[in-house]
C-alpha cells in the first residue's frame, strides 16, 4: 500500500476550482427573497369591504351581548363542533 505525501494533495489541479465555487455558493446563500407592499395596496387591504362587513358584524354582536339580547344558536354550535372533530 502506498500513502501519498501531503504535498501531493495540495497540488491537485481540481482544488484550484474550489475557491471560485465557494465564493458563488456563499453569495447564493446570502440572497434573500423580499416582498414590498405599496402604501396604496395597504390602504386597499385595510379598507376592504370584507373588513368593514366583519367589523359591523362584530359590533352588532357586542351590542347584543351588552344589552343581554344575544341568543346562541345551539344547533349551529353543535354542528360546528361535530364538523371540527370529523376533520381531526
Amino acid at each position: 500500500m502506498r500513502i501519498n505525501h501531503f504535498n501531493s494533495i495540495q497540488n491537485n489541479p481540481y482544488t484550484k476550482q474550489v475557491p471560485h465555487m465557494k465564493d458563488n455558493h456563499v453569495k447564493a446563500a446570502y440572497k434573500k427573497d423580499e416582498i414590498q407592499i405599496s402604501d396604496e395596496a395597504k390602504k386597499l387591504l385595510s379598507s376592504s369591504k370584507f373588513e368593514q362587513d366583519r367589523m359591523n358584524k362584530v359590533n352588532e354582536i357586542k351590542q347584543q351581548v351588552d344589552s343581554g339580547t344575544y341568543q346562541v344558536n345551539v344547533s349551529k354550535t353543535a354542528a360546528s363542533i361535530i364538523h371540527y372533530y370529523k376533520q381531526v
